[in-house]
């Protein structure tokens, strides 16, 4: 099974397609990732992935399901740009705010137990950081801020990691580390990564990629690695 199709997809906010006729697939364990300028479409392409805006023609699938029709996400990690990680203004600590990525299993009452607990402590673990498991997520650095983001979205152990510009408004030296989080993530983990950035020259330095896509004039096309 691919990880994620996606055939014939059309889409646009009016009547000016965004997205033209794309295809794409990944399969599993593959590390691709998708190009384009700002304002190409880039996150238009990532919601409709996602369920977020449907489709005006096509289909999308993930781990052979339509995104419209799921009605969990478990399955899928998704770690969104940092302005929007940045709108995180509510007091809350890295172990709090990446325990309530399993809310779907905290039960009737909606609270997380001590194995929710646990589960959010190994990810952080493992992610090398522990040290910042009580430290309140608002002081953290941009680069650390980004790596909770991802230990929150891979606390369900999803098949699919997906990354907005990830690595937008991040200092050189946190990049390099995001760069062998991700390489560690798709190795250790084999699961499928779909990277998408507007800063092909770096990620291409840093990371042994499965596929390039660019998106131009709202069409998807595979570039030579």
């Amino acid at each position: 099974m691919k990880s994620i199709e996606v055939k014939n997809l059309n889409f646009g906010y009016t009547q000016d397609l965004v997205l033209k006729n794309l295809n794409f697939e990944v399969d599993e364990g593959e590390l691709v990732t998708v190009v384009g300028v700002n304002g190409s479409g880039k996150s238009t392409l990532m919601k409709v992935m996602l369920g977020e805006l449907k489709p005006l023609s096509g289909t999308v699938r993930l781990m052979g399901k339509d995104p419209m029709t799921m009605s969990s996400f478990k399955e899928v990690g998704y770690v969104p740009q940092s302005n929007v990680v940045n709108q995180i203004a509510f007091p809350i600590t890295c172990i709090e705010l990446v325990v309530l990525n399993l809310y779907e299993d905290f039960g009737l009452i909606k609270i997380p137990k001590k194995k929710h607990k646990q589960k959010a402590i190994d990810i952080l673990k493992r992610l090398d950081l522990e040290e910042y498991i009580n430290v309140p997520f608002n002081e953290l650095s941009g680069g650390l801020q980004q790596r909770v983001m991802i230990a929150r979205a891979m606390v369900n152990d999803p098949s699919i990691l997906i990354l907005d510009e990830p690595t937008a408004g991040v200092d050189d030296k946190s990049k390099g580390m995001f760069f062998d989080l991700i390489e560690k993530l798709n190795e250790e983990f084999n699961i499928s990564i779909v990277l998408v950035t507007h800063e092909l020259d770096l990620v291409r330095e840093h990371l042994n990629l499965d596929n390039i896509y660019r998106i131009v004039n709202g069409e998807l096309k595979n570039v030579a690695i």
